[in-house]
């Protein structure tokens, strides 16, 4: 059952597993450490839990729509309903008491590791909670996790390691410095009243999400970078789903009229 103290010491373990990858990891395990950080991180975190499903600022298929939810689940940061409803309160009450995550109310240590025991609140993710899919996910989420870490002790028993627990642990603590160093260092062009801040190294390290202060300027946007410099793996990846499924559908047009002439009689 998915609950604070469960997510807890799954995160417990993966920091665990982190600790002894540094000790006894190889780089190709490395490597690929760093390619699931980027699925469960880029693929399901930023641009599926945060600006897919929290902010609706852009579109996809279906089945690349849970495609990044299993990624996201698998980075052992929660369900799309615990994590979504948090989230969207971090926005209406952004560094007030009220903020679930603020490291001015809440602290660093909080905001930074425990932030898994904030209640989530159902009335933000009404829209959620109607479809049977993020139900499932969330009532099952540890399920999903025993099926992918099942697979990947099949193929090596070491990569429950270095392509499950510590790209968890890398996820957790990439996600939570948004939360913290975010709110705490950086620039603020828009001149916002909020604690939010431009980060150039976690804009880089967390697929796009340090260019924070951009964010809460606009909320809604699916790009977080607003110059070439602004590096945001996060819309990149965006960029590339919606330009291939434009791609495909024009393919389809093409294609279709071609087909029915060849059906005729």
């Amino acid at each position: 059952m998915l609950t604070g103290a469960t997510l807890f010491a799954a995160q417990v373990v993966a920091h665990a597993s982190f600790v002894s990858l540094i000790f006894y990891g190889k780089v190709h395990e490395w490597a690929i450490c760093l390619a699931v950080y980027f699925f469960t991180g880029c693929v399901g975190m930023t641009a599926t839990y945060h600006r897919l499903l929290s902010h609706k600022a852009w579109n996809c298929p279906r089945w690349i729509e849970y495609f990044g939810v299993f990624c996201a689940s698998v980075g052992l940061t929660g369900s799309a309903i615990a994590w979504v409803a948090v989230h969207r309160k971090h926005h209406r009450f952004t560094d007030t008491a009220n903020d679930p995550h603020s490291p001015h109310h809440k602290g660093f240590i909080y905001c930074q590791w425990l932030s898994m025991f904030e209640h989530v609140e159902i009335k933000y993710v009404g829209d959620l909670i109607k479809q049977k899919f993020y139900v499932l996910q969330h009532r099952y989420y540890f399920l999903i996790n025993l099926v992918y870490a099942l697979g990947v002790a099949l193929i090596d028993p070491w990569a429950l390691v270095y392509a499950w627990l510590a790209p968890a642990c890398i996820l957790w603590n990439a996600g939570s410095s948004i939360v913290t160093l975010s709110h705490t260092f950086g620039k603020n062009p828009h001149g916002l009243q909020n604690y939010a801040r431009n980060q150039f190294l976690l804009g880089f390290l967390v697929w796009g999400e340090g260019w924070h202060n951009n964010h809460h300027a606009n909320a809604s946007t699916k790009k977080f970078g607003e110059h070439v410099w602004q590096i945001d793996v996060g819309y990149y990846y965006i960029w590339s789903v919606e330009t291939g499924v434009a791609f495909f559908h024009h393919l389809q047009s093409l294609l279709r009229p071609s087909i029915k002439s060849e059906l005729k009689p």
